[in-house]
């Protein structure tokens, strides 16, 4: 599914935990009716670009494209955010 809005507010988390995976969870907005208000960026797509910061991509545009895993999370495989950084899956 493509979306494309506004990230409200970002965080990492690691998942799962004791893993030293980090995850990048942004809450959206602005991505229309019965669409995610929550988007993961998993491990791998961060591993791309090192320097990404949470609080950077705060109130920042984004379009990404995501699928729903099998535990209902809808998982980030290519996002793209107005300041021109795009992440992709390196499989892709």
């Amino acid at each position: 599914m493509r979306l494309h809005g506004i990230v409200m507010s970002a965080t990492l988390d690691e998942n799962p935990p004791g893993s030293d995976q980090i995850e990048l969870t942004l809450w959206i907005q602005g991505v229309g009716p019965g669409k995610p208000r929550r988007i993961v960026v998993p491990y791998e797509l961060l591993l791309s670009s090192p320097a990404l910061d949470a609080d950077a991509v705060q109130g920042h545009g984004f379009e990404a494209e995501v699928e729903q895993d099998e535990s209902g999370r809808w998982i980030v495989g290519l996002i793209g955010f107005a300041d021109g950084r795009v992440l992709r899956d390196p499989g892709e």
